[in-house]
């Protein structure tokens, strides 16, 4: 019997209990479509107005002076300008979320980009102070003309010395709904079901007693393991393809450019908990209903603090502390952002953790079979 054919068996096999359909299946199309409708609408409609940070740059040296004494006089502990190398530079910082807005001052006059998922309130703070700089020059060129006589003593002041208004997003996207905040959250949750998936390959031939009869077959232990092992992996591939798939047709959930990226990761995710769930199977040799409940409370308070449960801004500390905000918080940058490096340390780190504790469990189950 080949290692495809015991995969196969266990993809049959688990497709005949369905708890294993509910669990792996129903449960996060469920959860995505109760926890996305019944938040509805936008993230970004709450009044925010702490910590608005504007980048600028002056590309006028006449306006040099002008806009220092601007931005020392409504400068605050909690609306700030920092200065940057160029436009460019200051996008940059605003797709990254370490600006609120960058402001461009010179001959064209102001103009001002900001992130798309910026809430209206904040929007209107911003272009209120820089509306009120524009005004203060308009008056003044207005003055000049009336009394050319003093136009010597005052800056040059530009023709269209207007705020144009342009936005750069995420992207370009539009704000996070909250089918795309759940649908991300809650996959990321699931993969991390592959802890009590994994504890469970081996133990539940022991509980049953076949694994010894299946042993005294020409199948070998490796082979056992290996086959029920991609079939276990291949079955969530399948069951994780289905939940995205239902996200985007159902709910139009765009997964971006690098959808398939997104798509590995979430599967390198569920592949590095199933791992994990078996080395830990191997260290407390097939005590698979402890580690049901201690992988149970593990996942819980991980999507409490990962945000699976109620919306937490990716900006928490804490919150990235948990495999699921992580994941969830990377996945938005390749998914809003177009920033796909931002999947490569994740995606190593859970290749690492998969091959050692695939790798410490063959160890593990060596070391008892000689002895």
């Amino acid at each position: 019997m080949s290692i495809f054919t015991i995969a196969l068996a266990e993809i049959n096999l688990t497709l005949r209990e369905k708890s294993a359909i509910v669990y792996m299946l129903a449960l996060p199309i469920f959860l995505i479509t109760v926890l996305g409708l019944a938040l509805g609408g936008s993230f970004d409609q709450k009044v925010q107005v702490e910590d608005i940070k504007i980048g600028y740059t002056i590309t006028d040296a006449q306006l040099q002076e002008p806009f220092t004494a601007f931005r020392k006089d409504v400068e605050t502990a909690h609306f700030a300008f920092q200065k940057v190398s160029s436009l460019a530079d200051g996008k940059k910082k605003v797709q990254e979320t370490e600006l609120t807005a960058v402001v461009e001052v010179g001959k064209q006059g102001l103009i001002l980009y900001y992130a798309d998922t910026l809430s209206d309130f904040s929007k209107s703070v911003i272009e209120g102070y820089l509306n009120g700089f524009s005004g203060e020059f308009q008056l003044m060129a207005t003055l000049n003309q009336l009394t050319p006589e003093k136009a010597a003593s005052s800056p040059t002041i530009p023709q269209a010395s207007t705020v144009t208004i342009a936005t750069t997003g995420i992207a370009g996207k539009k704000a996070e709904t909250s089918i795309q905040y759940y649908s991300i959250a809650v996959i990321a949750m699931m993969m991390l079901y592959g802890l009590l998936y994994g504890s469970s390959i081996l133990s539940s031939e022991k509980r049953s007693h076949t694994l010894s009869r299946i042993l005294m077959t020409p199948i070998t232990k490796a082979h056992l393991f290996a086959g029920k092992l991609i079939g276990c992996i291949s079955l969530q591939a399948l069951f994780l393809a289905i939940t995205m798939l239902y996200s985007r047709f159902v709910f139009d959930m765009n997964w971006g450019p690098y959808g398939l990226a997104v798509y590995g990761l979430f599967l390198l995710e569920m592949i590095g908990a199933v791992s994990l769930g078996l080395l830990f199977d191997g260290i407390t040799k097939g005590n698979s209903r402890a580690l049901a409940s201690l992988f149970s409370i593990v996942i819980t308070i991980f999507s409490a603090i990962g945000g699976a449960y109620f919306p937490i801004s990716d900006t928490h500390t804490w919150k990235n502390l948990s495999p699921v905000g992580y994941i969830s918080t990377v996945v938005k940058q390749a998914v809003y952002q177009d920033n796909v490096s931002a999947l490569l340390l994740p995606a190593s780190v859970l290749l690492l953790i998969s091959f050692g504790c695939i790798f410490g469990y063959g160890l593990l189950t060596r070391k008892r079979e000689v002895l």
